[in-house]
């Protein structure tokens, strides 16, 4: 798979997940952003959402929403307030990252 199709798998996954949780930005990140993937890498999307009354249950149920598209998939939520750039992790996918969609406004 190329990042092509990576993008393309992304913004499936980006629209099912949008039917449930409004997603603000996404992300692709990782070894597809940089364009060193190979056959056993994940597909990297960051989902950045307003709110999440518990991220550990929302970063399970978009696992399991993952299913519908592929099982690459590896769905990394972040609260809005959390994806700013004094965040090393967030900065990083916001400098290097593509974006994949603008969801729900």
């Amino acid at each position: 798979m190329d990042q092509g199709e990576a993008i393309i798998i992304a913004q499936q996954y980006v629209d099912l997940v949008n039917r449930i949780y409004p997603v603000k930005q996404a992300f692709l990140f990782g070894s597809f952003a940089r364009g060193n993937s190979h056959l056993d890498s994940d597909i990297d999307i960051a989902l950045v959402l307003d709110r999440s009354e518990d991220i550990m249950e929302t970063q399970i149920a978009m696992m399991k929403l993952r299913r519908d598209i592929d099982l690459r998939i590896e769905p990394h939520p972040f609260i809005v307030q959390d994806f700013q750039s004094s965040n090393p992790v967030a900065y990083e996918i916001m400098k290097y990252g593509i974006e994949i969609g603008k969801a729900a406004a």
